[in-house]
Protein backbone atom coordinates (compact mmCIF):
# COMPACT_ATOMS: atom_id res chain seq x y z
CA UNK A 1 0.00 0.00 0.00
CA UNK A 2 2.70 2.41 1.14
CA UNK A 3 4.83 1.22 -2.47
CA UNK A 4 1.23 2.18 -4.42
CA UNK A 5 1.37 5.73 -2.66
CA UNK A 6 4.89 6.62 -3.15
CA UNK A 7 4.39 5.48 -6.86
CA UNK A 8 1.33 7.99 -6.73
CA UNK A 9 3.59 10.30 -5.19
CA UNK A 10 6.14 9.83 -7.79
CA UNK A 11 4.21 10.46 -10.88
CA UNK A 12 2.71 13.34 -9.42
CA UNK A 13 6.07 15.00 -9.01
CA UNK A 14 6.84 13.85 -12.42
CA UNK A 15 3.45 15.29 -14.14
CA UNK A 16 4.11 18.37 -11.90
CA UNK A 17 7.57 18.76 -12.76
CA UNK A 18 6.86 18.09 -16.97
CA UNK A 19 3.71 20.79 -16.83
CA UNK A 20 5.79 23.59 -15.08
CA UNK A 21 8.58 22.57 -17.81
CA UNK A 22 5.74 23.12 -20.23
CA UNK A 23 4.50 26.39 -18.47
CA UNK A 24 7.58 28.06 -18.47
CA UNK A 25 8.74 27.28 -21.94
CA UNK A 26 5.59 28.36 -23.11
CA UNK A 27 5.85 32.09 -21.15
CA UNK A 28 9.24 32.19 -21.88
CA UNK A 29 8.21 31.88 -25.40
CA UNK A 30 5.68 34.29 -24.75
CA UNK A 31 7.80 37.07 -23.17
CA UNK A 32 10.49 36.53 -26.50
CA UNK A 33 7.60 36.60 -29.19
CA UNK A 34 6.42 40.01 -27.10
CA UNK A 35 9.68 41.33 -26.74
CA UNK A 36 10.29 40.76 -30.03
CA UNK A 37 7.04 42.41 -31.24
CA UNK A 38 7.62 45.26 -29.17
CA UNK A 39 10.92 45.60 -30.55
CA UNK A 40 9.46 45.12 -34.45
CA UNK A 41 6.84 48.66 -32.95
CA UNK A 42 9.68 50.44 -32.02
CA UNK A 43 11.56 49.97 -35.65
CA UNK A 44 8.62 50.83 -37.11
CA UNK A 45 8.68 53.85 -35.73
CA UNK A 46 12.37 54.52 -36.68
CA UNK A 47 11.56 53.10 -40.05
CA UNK A 48 8.81 56.40 -40.22
CA UNK A 49 11.36 58.93 -38.66
CA UNK A 50 13.86 57.62 -41.51
CA UNK A 51 11.41 58.34 -44.37
CA UNK A 52 10.69 61.64 -42.91
CA UNK A 53 14.38 62.78 -42.70
CA UNK A 54 14.62 61.44 -46.28
CA UNK A 55 11.55 63.42 -47.75
CA UNK A 56 12.94 66.25 -45.51
CA UNK A 57 16.62 65.89 -47.40
CA UNK A 58 14.84 65.79 -50.56
CA UNK A 59 12.49 68.81 -50.09
CA UNK A 60 15.52 70.94 -48.78
CA UNK A 61 17.80 69.91 -51.52
CA UNK A 62 15.16 70.85 -53.77
CA UNK A 63 14.51 74.60 -52.15
CA UNK A 64 18.49 75.06 -52.15
CA UNK A 65 18.72 73.83 -55.96
CA UNK A 66 15.62 76.09 -56.75
CA UNK A 67 17.60 79.10 -55.25
CA UNK A 68 20.83 78.47 -56.70
CA UNK A 69 19.89 78.07 -59.88
CA UNK A 70 18.87 81.69 -59.93
CA UNK A 71 22.35 82.82 -57.71
CA UNK A 72 24.33 85.36 -60.10
CA UNK A 73 27.28 83.43 -59.38
CA UNK A 74 26.16 80.35 -60.89
CA UNK A 75 24.66 81.83 -63.75
CA UNK A 76 28.09 83.33 -64.86
CA UNK A 77 29.49 80.12 -64.48
CA UNK A 78 27.19 78.98 -67.74
CA UNK A 79 27.61 82.78 -69.32
CA UNK A 80 31.37 83.10 -69.08
CA UNK A 81 33.04 80.15 -70.14
CA UNK A 82 35.24 80.58 -67.06
CA UNK A 83 35.68 76.90 -65.14
CA UNK A 84 38.34 78.44 -63.18
CA UNK A 85 35.87 81.25 -61.61
CA UNK A 86 33.15 78.90 -61.41
CA UNK A 87 35.01 76.49 -59.53
CA UNK A 88 36.13 79.25 -57.07
CA UNK A 89 32.64 80.55 -56.59
CA UNK A 90 30.96 76.91 -56.21
CA UNK A 91 33.70 76.34 -53.52
CA UNK A 92 32.57 79.53 -51.91
CA UNK A 93 28.90 78.23 -51.99
CA UNK A 94 29.67 75.07 -50.49
CA UNK A 95 31.70 76.43 -47.74
CA UNK A 96 28.51 78.93 -46.92
CA UNK A 97 26.06 76.36 -46.63
CA UNK A 98 28.25 73.69 -44.91
CA UNK A 99 27.64 75.41 -41.87
CA UNK A 100 24.53 73.95 -41.84
CA UNK A 101 24.26 70.45 -40.75
CA UNK A 102 21.90 68.76 -43.60
CA UNK A 103 24.08 70.33 -46.08
CA UNK A 104 27.88 69.54 -43.95
CA UNK A 105 28.77 67.84 -46.82
CA UNK A 106 27.35 69.38 -49.76
CA UNK A 107 28.12 68.50 -53.38
CA UNK A 108 27.29 70.67 -56.26
CA UNK A 109 27.55 68.83 -60.52
CA UNK A 110 26.81 71.66 -63.21
CA UNK A 111 25.84 70.49 -66.45
CA UNK A 112 25.54 72.00 -69.40
CA UNK A 113 22.31 72.49 -72.01
CA UNK A 114 23.29 69.33 -73.83
CA UNK A 115 23.19 67.11 -70.64
CA UNK A 116 26.86 66.74 -69.82
CA UNK A 117 28.95 67.58 -66.90
CA UNK A 118 30.73 70.99 -66.58
CA UNK A 119 31.67 71.23 -62.99
CA UNK A 120 31.64 68.48 -60.51
CA UNK A 121 32.67 70.04 -57.11
CA UNK A 122 34.17 66.69 -55.41
CA UNK A 123 36.50 66.10 -58.43
CA UNK A 124 37.67 69.10 -60.50
CA UNK A 125 39.01 67.44 -63.22
CA UNK A 126 36.53 64.75 -64.20
CA UNK A 127 33.75 66.92 -66.87
CA UNK A 128 32.22 66.82 -70.52
CA UNK A 129 31.37 63.50 -69.95
CA UNK A 130 27.71 62.51 -71.49
CA UNK A 131 25.36 61.61 -68.47
CA UNK A 132 22.29 60.77 -69.83
CA UNK A 133 23.07 57.29 -69.89
CA UNK A 134 23.19 56.60 -66.45
CA UNK A 135 21.07 59.31 -64.72
CA UNK A 136 17.40 59.08 -64.79
CA UNK A 137 16.57 62.48 -62.79
CA UNK A 138 18.68 64.76 -65.23
CA UNK A 139 17.35 63.04 -68.07
CA UNK A 140 13.46 63.08 -66.51
CA UNK A 141 14.22 67.02 -65.34
CA UNK A 142 15.15 68.02 -69.03
CA UNK A 143 11.91 65.86 -70.83
CA UNK A 144 9.55 67.58 -67.78
CA UNK A 145 11.47 71.05 -67.69
CA UNK A 146 11.13 71.26 -64.29
CA UNK A 147 12.83 70.72 -60.63
CA UNK A 148 12.90 67.02 -59.99
CA UNK A 149 14.40 65.28 -56.62
CA UNK A 150 14.89 62.04 -55.87
CA UNK A 151 17.62 59.24 -54.69
CA UNK A 152 20.38 57.58 -57.72
CA UNK A 153 23.16 56.65 -58.09
CA UNK A 154 25.87 58.73 -60.23
CA UNK A 155 29.58 59.05 -60.08
CA UNK A 156 29.73 60.06 -56.33
CA UNK A 157 27.66 57.09 -54.82
CA UNK A 158 24.27 56.91 -53.90
CA UNK A 159 23.05 60.52 -52.82
CA UNK A 160 19.57 63.27 -52.15
CA UNK A 161 19.91 64.77 -55.48
CA UNK A 162 17.71 67.53 -56.94
CA UNK A 163 18.17 69.00 -59.80
CA UNK A 164 16.84 72.50 -61.44
CA UNK A 165 17.59 74.45 -64.45
CA UNK A 166 19.60 77.32 -64.79
CA UNK A 167 17.69 80.58 -67.27
CA UNK A 168 19.05 83.65 -68.03
CA UNK A 169 16.75 85.81 -69.32
CA UNK A 170 14.43 83.14 -71.33
CA UNK A 171 17.60 81.39 -72.25
CA UNK A 172 17.91 77.92 -70.42
CA UNK A 173 21.98 77.93 -70.23
CA UNK A 174 21.91 74.35 -68.69
CA UNK A 175 21.21 73.07 -64.71
CA UNK A 176 22.59 72.95 -61.57
CA UNK A 177 22.40 69.46 -59.27
CA UNK A 178 22.65 69.46 -55.24
CA UNK A 179 23.72 66.52 -54.04
CA UNK A 180 23.20 65.27 -49.90
CA UNK A 181 24.83 62.37 -48.30
CA UNK A 182 23.48 59.94 -46.03
CA UNK A 183 25.82 61.05 -43.24
CA UNK A 184 23.88 63.09 -41.22
CA UNK A 185 21.22 61.12 -40.61
CA UNK A 186 23.60 58.21 -39.56
CA UNK A 187 24.79 60.82 -36.74
CA UNK A 188 20.51 61.94 -36.01
CA UNK A 189 19.98 57.94 -35.43
CA UNK A 190 23.06 57.30 -33.62
CA UNK A 191 21.48 60.05 -30.94
CA UNK A 192 18.51 57.86 -30.59
CA UNK A 193 20.79 55.03 -29.81
CA UNK A 194 20.04 53.23 -33.03
CA UNK A 195 23.11 52.67 -35.84
CA UNK A 196 22.10 53.00 -39.26
CA UNK A 197 23.78 51.63 -42.86
CA UNK A 198 22.96 52.75 -46.60
CA UNK A 199 24.06 50.16 -48.38
CA UNK A 200 24.48 50.35 -51.90
CA UNK A 201 24.51 46.64 -54.35
CA UNK A 202 27.66 46.40 -55.54
CA UNK A 203 26.83 45.84 -59.11
CA UNK A 204 24.67 48.90 -58.86
CA UNK A 205 27.70 51.07 -59.02
CA UNK A 206 28.51 53.67 -61.31
CA UNK A 207 32.50 54.64 -60.32
CA UNK A 208 34.25 52.38 -57.52
CA UNK A 209 37.01 55.41 -57.88
CA UNK A 210 37.02 56.82 -54.13
CA UNK A 211 35.19 53.74 -52.71
CA UNK A 212 36.85 53.33 -49.17
CA UNK A 213 37.14 50.05 -47.85
CA UNK A 214 35.11 48.66 -50.66
CA UNK A 215 35.94 44.94 -49.39
CA UNK A 216 34.12 45.41 -45.83
CA UNK A 217 31.02 43.31 -47.15
CA UNK A 218 31.02 41.25 -50.36
CA UNK A 219 28.13 42.30 -51.61
CA UNK A 220 27.31 45.76 -50.82
CA UNK A 221 29.17 49.27 -50.07
CA UNK A 222 28.37 51.24 -47.07
CA UNK A 223 27.21 54.66 -48.26
CA UNK A 224 27.44 56.34 -44.95
CA UNK A 225 30.93 55.19 -44.09
CA UNK A 226 31.65 57.56 -41.65
CA UNK A 227 28.62 57.45 -39.23
CA UNK A 228 28.54 53.34 -39.46
CA UNK A 229 29.06 51.19 -36.48
CA UNK A 230 32.21 49.13 -38.20
CA UNK A 231 32.07 46.73 -34.73
CA UNK A 232 29.44 44.55 -35.84
CA UNK A 233 30.93 43.84 -39.85
CA UNK A 234 31.04 40.24 -38.96
CA UNK A 235 27.05 40.07 -38.41
CA UNK A 236 26.15 41.32 -41.10
CA UNK A 237 28.04 40.11 -43.19
CA UNK A 238 26.18 36.79 -42.66
CA UNK A 239 22.65 38.36 -42.80
CA UNK A 240 20.95 38.22 -46.16
CA UNK A 241 19.25 41.01 -46.66
CA UNK A 242 17.61 39.68 -49.68
CA UNK A 243 15.21 37.28 -47.69
CA UNK A 244 14.75 38.88 -44.63
CA UNK A 245 13.15 42.09 -43.09
CA UNK A 246 13.53 41.52 -39.45
CA UNK A 247 16.67 39.96 -38.04
CA UNK A 248 17.68 38.77 -34.55
CA UNK A 249 21.08 37.95 -33.87
CA UNK A 250 21.65 36.71 -30.01
CA UNK A 251 21.14 40.03 -28.77
CA UNK A 252 21.41 42.39 -31.21
CA UNK A 253 18.41 42.88 -33.65
CA UNK A 254 18.03 44.37 -36.98
CA UNK A 255 15.19 46.47 -39.08
CA UNK A 256 16.42 46.25 -43.39
CA UNK A 257 14.40 48.45 -45.75
CA UNK A 258 14.42 48.28 -49.42
CA UNK A 259 16.75 51.46 -50.51
CA UNK A 260 14.78 52.51 -53.87
CA UNK A 261 15.88 55.37 -56.43
CA UNK A 262 13.77 58.04 -58.27
CA UNK A 263 12.80 55.35 -60.82
CA UNK A 264 11.27 52.92 -58.05
CA UNK A 265 14.40 50.50 -58.72
CA UNK A 266 15.92 48.53 -55.41
CA UNK A 267 19.17 49.46 -55.36
CA UNK A 268 20.39 48.79 -52.15
CA UNK A 269 19.04 48.76 -47.97
CA UNK A 270 19.02 50.70 -45.40
CA UNK A 271 19.16 48.50 -41.95
CA UNK A 272 18.16 49.70 -38.49
CA UNK A 273 20.83 47.81 -35.94
CA UNK A 274 20.10 48.14 -32.04
CA UNK A 275 21.99 46.33 -29.49
CA UNK A 276 20.25 45.17 -26.25
CA UNK A 277 23.71 43.04 -24.44
CA UNK A 278 24.50 45.27 -21.78
CA UNK A 279 27.78 43.56 -21.32
CA UNK A 280 28.68 44.98 -24.98
CA UNK A 281 28.11 48.63 -24.35
CA UNK A 282 31.90 49.48 -24.78
CA UNK A 283 31.51 47.66 -28.12
CA UNK A 284 28.55 48.96 -29.72
CA UNK A 285 27.51 52.66 -29.84
CA UNK A 286 24.00 51.50 -29.55
CA UNK A 287 22.93 50.20 -26.38
CA UNK A 288 18.76 50.44 -25.88
CA UNK A 289 17.59 48.95 -22.16
CA UNK A 290 14.67 47.36 -21.89
CA UNK A 291 12.84 50.18 -20.18
CA UNK A 292 13.27 52.11 -23.74
CA UNK A 293 10.35 49.75 -25.18
CA UNK A 294 6.70 49.11 -24.58
CA UNK A 295 7.04 46.25 -21.73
Amino acid sequence: MQDKKNAIISVTLIVSLVVCTILYNLYSQYLKERKEESIKVYFDYQIKQLNKNIEDAKLSSLALAIILSKNDAIQECFTSNDRTKCLQDVEEIINTFGTVSVYKNLRLHLHTKDLRSYVRSWDTKLYGDKLTHFRHLISESAKQKRPMTGIEVGMAGVKIRSISGVMVGEQNVGTIEVMLDFEYMGEFFKEQGIDLFVLLDKDQAISKQGIRNANLLSKYYIENLNTANLNILEILRDIDFDQNDFIRYKKHYFSVVPLMDASSKRIGYYVLHINKDEKERNLSQNYIPDNEFLF
